[in-house]
């Protein structure tokens, strides 16, 4: 059994949506069908049900690397094989808008810490989804109607020291910024599993870190209908 999810293998599907918040993923296992509680330690929700008639896991990973690669491997270790990140960014672009989706091709990172821990030293290392996963994504959101862009986001360990990224990132096409991409997209290159991800912008930093925030009620319908096209994609896939 793995330390941090009281979990066995029999209750983590091969197939799996990750999240940062324990309400998103409450709201999330109510989509599927005969959803079960399968962890609560930790604060990490997790829940098992069927979405389609394929069954499918929702986790919560908690906020930043270091939370999220827990979850992930301990995951990974219960038969997770595909798992797809639904999480919200900021925006580095002021064409980009509020509740507009992003879907990263890569994510950047700085060099040191946990990175470094997993890589052994000062390693450029791609930190990509899979080719398979991000097309499967494109394809299922091109049909769900909701606007979409797809390009590079920056993963950040400093959720507050962020105010610089859209003259830094933004304008050399980084399109936003969140915190656990660039490892969900390492471990699964590492550990030989299928990853990717979809994000809901909240914010857009080029107005300012304290400008419009969607606010938790603004954001519940916007992703009931990102989390029904995520689940669609992701109950399609193979494993």
């Amino acid at each position: 059994m793995p330390i941090h999810l009281k979990v066995s293998e029999s209750d983590v599907a091969e197939r799996v949506v990750v999240v940062g918040d324990p309400a998103r993923t409450r709201q999330l296992a109510n989509m599927l069908n005969d959803a079960r509680l399968v962890n609560e330690n930790r604060g990490f929700l997790t829940y098992t049900g069927t979405y389609n008639g394929v069954r499918v896991t929702i986790a919560t990973h908690g906020i930043g690397a270091p939370s999220a690669a827990i979850v992930i491997e301990e995951l990974i270790s219960a038969g997770a094989r595909v798992i797809i990140r639904l999480g919200t960014a900021a925006a580095l672009s002021s064409s980009i808008g509020l509740g507009d989706v992003i879907i990263p091709s890569g994510a950047g990172y700085n060099t040191g810490g946990i990175y470094s821990q997993y890589l052994g030293g000062n390693v450029a290392y791609p930190a990509v989804p899979s080719h398979d996963v991000l097309l499967s994504l494109i394809r299922g959101f091109t049909e769900s109607g909701l606007r979409f862009l797809v390009g590079p986001v920056y993963s950040s360990d400093a959720f507050y020291a962020e105010e610089d990224l859209p003259r830094i990132m933004g304008s050399r096409g980084v399109l936003g910024v969140e915190m656990e991409c660039a490892i969900l997209f390492l471990l699964g290159l590492i550990r030989g599993v299928r990853t990717g991800a979809v994000l809901v912008v909240t914010n857009n930093l080029t107005e300012g870190r304290f400008s419009r925030f969607l606010t938790a009620e603004e954001l519940e319908p916007i992703m009931n209908r990102v989390g029904a096209a995520v689940l669609k994609v992701i109950s399609g896939l193979p494993t």
